[in-house]
């Protein structure tokens, strides 16, 4: 008799507690998504339900330009339909507000449009989740106010919108999957370690599992304790060796993003004072603008550290980490973070530069623009695959991305 394949009841539902506090900035919001050279697409529905809107005649002198079918392209057979940018920005944009929103309402917008910056999708945690992408100001907003931490809470989903989920065969940690995640979820809040030596200690757990550990349960019981057995500054460095390492990283790193030319991310490179090797071509920081920030930084906003860990918490939840699919794509994921990780430290440092007033305004700045070009596109992945390919992708790598 064959085996019957292990399946998951996804009957739950489970988001972070601040999800629900959500509101859009609207017109107060100084990074708006409809403005930053994103491709937005949408399905037949949602391109007929535009197609029909009618109002004032403004509107429809817009609404008869902006909208056109995706017959070839890069997105062609994804989206039926597209709006039409003009120099990276949506044309039904106004004055910060959408001007098909403001004659019609919410419900006359495309589906991709009334989601950002939620998402939601089935887990093989048995959740139903639902999240907050980290390219919105006022998801960045809430994060900042969260002192406590991020928790989570979870209803049970309606009869209706039950289902079953079956992981990959012949794979043996997917099954374990939400237990993986909240041990590590407990690490990265165990405040007893600073943020950057619990993103290690994590990495320590899941190499062995990425090294082939297969009793999963006394894995558990192993990992939710190895904080206990860490002193702090154990194993990470803060020494001038790793500075020019990290921070060499980090400009290579901006400089494979700026290449993709969104228009937020053009004037990046000019804004951090990274200068242009001649002759590689890639960006490089002199030490002492980031060691003059770095002071400001500590003196400021250094002081709010939960706000880096509600970042990186919300990040690994958004992402569903680790990826148990695979051993070799567990540990491919964990990379992903630490480079994550370190950009956004690289880029918190540098919102105190000199010159810099309003030095939370250019925090958030920098980590939405930063967000959208690797959270919501390839680029985190992009940037993983670089360190594999040149054998970066070591325990030892990620202490050094770790250490700025």
């Amino acid at each position: 008799m064959p085996e019957t394949p292990y399946q998951v009841l996804i009957d739950k539902d489970l988001r972070p507690a601040y999800y629900d506090d959500f509101r859009c900035l609207s017109s107060a919001c100084r990074l708006n998504c409809c403005g930053d050279g994103w491709h937005i697409g949408f399905d037949k529905k949602d391109y007929q339900t535009i197609k029909r809107q009618k109002g004032t005649p403004e509107l429809n002198a817009r609404l008869e330009h902006c909208v056109r079918r995706v017959r070839s392209g890069e997105f062609a057979g994804r989206n039926y339909g597209e709006f039409v940018l003009h120099d990276g920005v949506c044309p039904l944009l106004r004055d910060g507000i959408c001007s098909l929103q403001r004659e019609k309402g919410e419900e006359a917008l495309p589906k991709i449009c009334r989601a950002f910056p939620r998402s939601e999708s089935c887990s093989p945690s048995g959740y139903f989740e639902r999240m907050l992408g980290l390219g919105c100001e006022g998801v960045l907003s809430l994060l900042w106010n969260l002192p406590g931490g991020v928790n989570f809470v979870s209803d049970p989903l309606p009869k209706a919108r039950r289902r079953m989920w079956e992981p990959p065969k012949d794979q043996p940690l997917p099954p374990y999957f939400q237990e993986i995640r909240s041990v590590c979820i407990d690490i990265l809040q165990d405040r007893r370690l600073a943020l950057p030596e619990r993103i290690f200690v994590m990495g320590m757990a899941l190499r062995e599992l990425a090294d082939g550990e297969e009793d999963i349960p006394r894995w558990l019981a192993r990992a939710a304790v190895l904080a206990d057995q860490i002193e702090p500054g154990q194993f990470l460095r803060h020494d001038s060796s790793t500075l020019s390492i990290f921070l060499m990283n980090n400009a290579n790193n901006l400089h494979l993003l700026i290449q993709g030319g969104r228009p937020s991310l053009l004037g990046l490179a000019k804004s951090l004072e990274l200068e242009r090797n001649p002759e590689s071509g890639h960006f490089r920081l002199r030490r002492s603008h980031y060691l003059s920030a770095q002071a400001r930084f500590n003196e400021t906003l250094g002081k709010q550290e939960w706000f880096w860990e509600n970042l990186m918490v919300t990040l690994f939840y958004n992402w569903r980490l680790p990826d148990c699919t695979s051993r070799e794509l567990l540990w491919r994921s964990y990379v992903n973070f630490c480079n994550m990780y370190s950009i956004y430290r690289f880029l918190s440092v540098m919102s105190c530069r000199d010159g810099v007033s309003e030095t939370k305004e250019e925090l958030f700045r920098l980590l939405v623009i930063v967000s959208r070009a690797l959270i919501h596109s390839t680029g985190a992945r992009f940037l993983s695959d670089q360190m594999l390919q040149h054998d970066s992708a070591t325990l030892a790598h990620m202490a050094i991305l770790l250490s700025g």
